[in-house]
């Protein structure tokens, strides 16, 4: 019985945790177009993780990376449009 339980809970989170990437993806898209499509490109991301875009990204808005523009984005934003850039770089 709490095997069957444990197994409804993890396809439960499983779910609700792909419903929320997709609202990811779709709100880095568009910071994406108003932010970063006019430098940069998906192929700049190509075998990248959406973990390593994050980083990327932390590092420039931190400054620690050289950028032209000066980005702030929240933490959020951040690992949105990370999502993103991995979803159309690796597809």
């Amino acid at each position: 019985m709490f095997r069957q339980f444990l197994l409804v809970v993890v396809a439960a989170s499983a779910l609700a945790a792909t419903a929320a990437s997709a609202a990811d993806i779709a709100a880095g898209g568009t910071i994406v177009k108003q932010v970063c499509s006019a430098c940069h490109d998906p192929s700049a991301w190509k075998g990248k993780t959406p973990a390593q875009i994050d980083a990327l990204i932390h590092e420039v808005v931190a400054g620690k990376v050289m950028h032209p523009k000066k980005l702030t984005l929240s933490d959020a934003q951040m690992a949105d449009v990370a999502a993103y850039w991995a979803s159309v770089a690796n597809h």
